[in-house]
């Protein structure tokens, strides 16, 4: 491995140079998709250009430590996320099941576009980011109540267009 530039001038060029090959070795042991650990490297390599001032305080050993982190705390995200999109359309297919609905769209598609605006950020944060009520009220700025009962309009909202929901 290449030593990355060691005064002042240490680039995102020298950080691609040393650690690239190494990044995507452990992207590809993480993610078994060459294209993912393509992109999860670059996306590590994007969040660096911020921590340039840091990179250049830490040693060797410490940079590459710094960069793996970065790169699995992403692809963890990216799980999350994703095994949060799979739980809910597991429940839209029970529900639709369960009111003898057609089963809904695909996980690839955007489940909430055709929600309200009013609602969609609310579903959104509650269903796909995992958010509690009193963690979007945080966030949102307003009690944590206010949140459950919009989210029981949204819902109420969702039943009473199920039809059009599933249909797209």
């Amino acid at each position: 491995m290449n030593s990355v530039a060691t005064g002042s001038d240490l680039t995102i060029a020298d950080i691609y140079d040393a650690y690239e090959t190494r990044l995507y070795r452990f992207a590809l042991s993480l993610a078994h998709d060459p294209d993912r650990a393509d992109d999860l490297v670059q996306e590590t390599l994007i969040r660096a250009l911020n921590y340039l001032d840091l990179l250049h305080q830490l040693n060797d050993h410490q940079r590459r430590a710094w960069l793996c982190q970065v790169l699995k705390n992403r692809f963890l995200d990216e799980q999350r996320a994703h095994q949060r999109r799979e739980r809910l359309l597991e429940q839209l297919i029970q529900d639709a099941e369960w009111m003898r609905l057609p089963v809904p769209p695909a996980p690839s598609q955007d489940i909430f576009s055709c929600v309200p605006e009013r609602y969609r950020t609310l579903l959104r944060q509650r269903y796909e980011l995992g958010m509690t009520s009193r963690e979007i009220g945080a966030e949102l700025d307003i009690p944590a109540a206010t949140v459950r009962s919009r989210l029981h309009l949204a819902i109420k909202w969702l039943r009473a267009h199920r039809s059009e929901f599933l249909s797209t």
